[in-house]
């Protein structure tokens, strides 16, 4: 393992965490040019020697919070004024993956090998990742807060790439810090654009030296996501779409300018909450929901709903719904792997102009004929 200036790494965090100001490299991009197009999550500096990689506010509700890395293959060229910033030397060779996300995007650059460490094994849905857990090629090192540090320390990581939720992941960071394991934040899931959780293939390029195949990799899906979201602005009918399941009597609706409503209105789509302003999920009593959904002409993700019978056991009042008498429901779950993970969380978020061609064919069956559906059903 490579442990460089880790002995510095957990007041360099919680700094971080309590002030957002790591160095005094603070903007965001170089000379007015970013490196990313989409991801608001994550900057690049680049020196002659290594490179600067910022990551910002990368768990929920985080404000002004700033993480820096620095990735080189020299870690002696690192001048001694970041010397108080972790060094991770690449390309890296070994690496612990917590979210099937991570997992589809080093799959995606050719790199799966390097998969040493997974949180919650049996929701990959990756089959090559599935038969290296089986060998024993690839350890499960638990979730969250639970995550066996042991292991974590036997695997030997190059890098742990891990997601926080919540600022209390920092404790968690503490430890394997002690421990000389060298943790990476990500926080792709907290992107609103589908191509900005995607861009993030670029982040994890950095740490391979595939920046130039992840450019050229994410230049492609940016193309073709634009170039389909183009052909679904072209019906005049937009059908207006219901989304989600309540949970517990309250009905967690995206927001008007969430990661789904973006989607729904690229592929052609008129969100019934497309008015409301918000960026996360909005709590909702199921009777306002109910009211509104009785416009809808399409229902999409609902759900732990597997059939439509399953759809009104949470709720009869469901069956007088036009959308579900008409049969329109539609579920992300295509792709379920033995033991339940779903791929429209894994390669759906590498690949978000094939989730938005599903979305063109349910809304709009006659632009793409000959697409077959990848990630969405519809339910029976």
């Amino acid at each position: 393992m490579k442990k460089l200036g880790l002995g510095l790494f957990i007041p360099v965090l919680l700094a971080a965490c309590q002030s957002g100001n790591q160095s005094d490299y603070s903007s965001r991009n170089v000379g007015g040019i970013s490196y990313t197009n989409y991801a608001k999550g994550f900057e690049v500096i680049e020196e002659e020697s290594f490179k600067l990689l910022q990551v910002f506010d990368p768990w929920q509700n985080s404000r002004n919070v700033t993480l820096s890395y620095i990735l080189t293959e020299d870690p002696a060229s690192v001048p001694d004024t970041l010397k108080g910033i972790p060094v991770i030397q690449v390309p890296v060779q070994r690496v612990i993956a917590l979210s099937t996300t991570h997992v589809a995007m080093i799959h995606q650059l050719g790199a799966a090998a390097s998969i040493k460490g997974v949180s919650g094994a049996r929701l990959i849905f990756n089959d090559q990742i599935r038969q290296r857990i089986g060998r024993g090629e690839v350890m499960d090192v638990g979730y969250d807060q639970e995550l066996n540090l042991e292991t974590i320390v036997q695997l030997d990581p190059d890098v742990l790439f891990i997601y926080g939720v919540e600022h209390g992941m920092s404790a968690v960071t503490g430890k394997l810090a002690e421990m000389g394991v060298p943790v990476v934040y990500c926080g792709e899931y907290l992107e609103k654009h589908p191509l900005g959780k995607a861009e993030w293939i670029r982040f994890f390029g950095l740490f391979y030296g595939l920046e130039e195949a992840a450019g050229q990799f994410f230049h492609q899906i940016d193309s073709t996501y634009l170039s389909l979201a183009s052909q679904a602005m072209k019906p005049t009918r937009r059908p207006r779409v219901l989304t989600g399941l309540p949970w517990k009597g309250t009905w967690y609706m995206a927001g008007g300018n969430s990661f789904a409503a973006r989607l729904i209105g690229d592929a052609g789509g008129d969100y019934l909450w497309k008015d409301d302003d918000s960026d996360e999920a909005v709590p909702l009593s199921l009777e306002s929901v109910y009211a509104r959904a009785m416009e809808a002409d399409i229902w999409i993700n609902p759900g732990e709903a597997a059939t439509i019978d399953q759809l009104i056991r949470f709720d009869e009042r469901f069956k007088d719904l036009p959308v579900v008498k008409s049969g329109e429901v539609y579920s992300n779950d295509l792709r379920t792997g033995p033991g339940g993970g779903n791929d429209y969380w894994e390669s759906g978020t590498v690949r978000p102009d094939l989730v938005l061609a599903d979305l063109i064919k349910v809304f709009h069956p006659d632009l793409l004929t000959d697409h077959q559906f990848i990630y969405y059903r519809k339910l029976k």
